[in-house]
């Protein structure tokens, strides 16, 4: 286990953490909860979909589908290694949509609430500023970045928003409001955990993807936190596109 590593994700989240509660304190920035009608149902539909994306990263990570994200976004330089987790987000996000389109829902019931948006989106930036502060990569972009680095922003970007949506916006809002919202946050925060695994396990080491499971798991609860303060999905997606951007610096 890399320690060095582990104490530089903790020092992030305790950053975050902090900005995120202060941010909170501001009156204008606190939007009322969303609630369901049916918290059971809409329950079990989220534990449902999340089993669901879970069997979708292990079988879209397997030997014989490790062929299929590339020829499918067929990327140059460091993008190309984000390739399987965009297929495996945006493959999990589809029976997320059909959820929604099925029961009716408008996307404010996956975290897209108008409402909230200022409050998301001003969260979720003053949030990447940190996390690009703690993680001291501030010069390079000060320096410039090159069109691969910004290739592999735009694919941190559509992975975060399509996970956040998925395990933040449909699943915790439900989980949370049927099982009480710490359970919720537990129980997502396990989910997305579960998810990241497979590509993790697909690197071919083992000791490697536990240790990546810890770390996944942590910013899994960090982004919960992160949009039960905010309640919208921008907040921990901006803050986990950055973080998923800046490994391209090292």
């Amino acid at each position: 286990m890399n320690i060095t590593l582990l104490l530089t994700h903790v020092a992030e989240w305790l950053g975050v953490i902090a900005v995120a509660w202060f941010l909170s304190r501001i009156p204008r920035l606190n939007i009322a909860p969303l609630g369901f009608k049916y918290p059971r149902r809409d329950g079990i539909m989220a534990l449902s979909l999340g089993v669901t994306a879970v069997l979708f990263a292990f079988i879209f990570s397997s030997e014989q589908l490790s062929d299929l994200a590339p020829s499918l976004f067929p990327l140059q330089g460091p993008a190309a290694d984000l390739a399987p987790a965009f297929l495996i987000a945006l493959a999990s996000l589809l029976p997320v949509a059909a959820a929604l389109f099925v029961r009716g829902q408008p996307i404010r019931a996956a975290g897209w609430g108008r409402a909230s948006f200022r409050a998301g989106l001003q969260s979720g930036l003053a949030l990447a500023l940190l996390t690009i502060l703690l993680r001291n990569r501030a010069l390079d972009l000060i320096n410039g970045i090159t069109s691969a680095e910004l290739s592999y922003l735009f694919l941190a970007l559509g992975i975060a928003l399509a996970e956040e949506t998925i395990f933040r916006g449909y699943i915790q809002l439900r989980l949370g409001w049927w099982l009480g919202e710490n359970r919720g946050w537990l129980v997502t925060g396990l989910f997305f955990a579960a998810f990241r695994f497979p590509l993790l396990l697909a690197a071919g080491d083992l000791n490697a993807a536990l240790f990546g499971l810890l770390i996944a798991l942590g910013q899994g609860l960090v982004a919960g936190w992160l949009m039960q303060k905010s309640g919208h999905v921008l907040a921990p997606a901006l803050y986990r596109a950055t973080s998923i951007w800046l490994n391209v610096f090292i």
